[in-house]
């Protein structure tokens, strides 16, 4: 499984304890990967947390989720990332838009 390749024993674990098995197979490293790229371009720095948490977002389309990214900085300012760090429900707002 390619999420070994981002995760380490700890959260690779804990995924595998959150989400089926099935389920996480079934995912697409190409899209994987580039979600995960617009994520540390924008230095979120607990990308684990957001796999482990909000695996969701990693199936969305990667433009969906850098335009959402965009308008939670606009909303936030320029501690967005630290906010949402800290909250992480703001991410529901890229699944729900």
């Amino acid at each position: 499984m390619f999420l070994d390749k981002y995760l380490d024993n700890f959260y690779y674990d804990l995924v595998y304890n959150n989400y089926d098995s099935s389920y996480l197979e079934g995912l697409d490293e190409n899209n994987f990967r580039d979600i995960y790229n617009i994520f540390s371009k924008y230095n979120f720095y607990f990308i684990n947390d957001i796999i482990l948490n909000y695996m969701e977002l990693f199936e969305m389309e990667p433009n969906n989720v850098e335009k959402g990214i965009l308008k939670l900085m606009e909303k936030l300012g320029n501690d967005f990332v630290y906010i949402i760090g800290n909250d992480m429900k703001y991410l529901n707002e890229i699944i729900e838009d």
